[in-house]
């Protein structure tokens, strides 16, 4: 038809909101690009795993220690903190799997977790981690396995200030008002 406006003349709400929220998404992506942590810290987990295992088979002749009950302890508790976490993560803020939530990254309709595990700490995920790292290289009684785990936690520490970083691109003043009311990793601490 002549004199008809073209199909990409017209813009429907919908398609500008959905164009406002591709703009705040690829904002929040280079961003997110700078996430320059996680390839060290696996490596300086998996490190230390490594070291503490060789370090308990070589140096120590496989003889457990009393640290093995707590570090076990540890383990179970970290790895419990963790999965739950990250259940919750999945099931209410919008992430369409469980590795999904091991990403740094906002999804589409992304929501805000305020409650749960997330109620006093921001980060129970990377809690649980921590306790769960510190509870496998305790196991095994390696001095040195806790040092390459400490290197780890340290990437961990970074890794949160980006996250925190981008939360507060995204949410703004909700995310800024969450931080105030919370710790990062320890209930009532830090």
């Amino acid at each position: 038809m002549v004199g008809w406006a073209h199909d990409t003349d017209y813009i429907s709400p919908v398609h500008s909101l959905k164009n406002l929220w591709e703009i705040r998404v690829s904002k929040v992506r280079k961003s997110i690009q700078k996430d320059w942590t996680l390839f060290p810290f696996l490596v300086a987990a998996s490190v230390g795993f490594i070291v503490a295992i060789l370090d308990f088979v070589f140096l120590q002749s496989l003889k457990f220690q009393v640290f093995a009950l707590a570090g076990l302890f540890m383990l179970l508790i970290g790895a419990y903190l963790r999965n739950k976490a990250r259940l919750e993560l999945k099931k209410k803020a919008g992430f369409s799997s469980l590795a999904a939530t091991g990403r740094l990254q906002i999804v589409e309709g992304h929501q805000l977790v305020k409650d749960g595990l997330y109620e006093h700490i921001r980060h129970p995920i990377y809690l649980g981690e921590t306790v769960r790292n510190f509870g496998l290289v305790s196991i095994f009684s390696s001095i040195y396995g806790v040092l390459f785990i400490a290197v780890a936690t340290i990437f961990l520490l970074f890794r949160i200030r980006i996250e925190e970083k981008t939360l507060n691109e995204v949410f703004g003043e909700e995310y800024k008002e969450y931080q105030r009311k919370t710790k990062r990793l320890i209930p009532y601490i830090y």
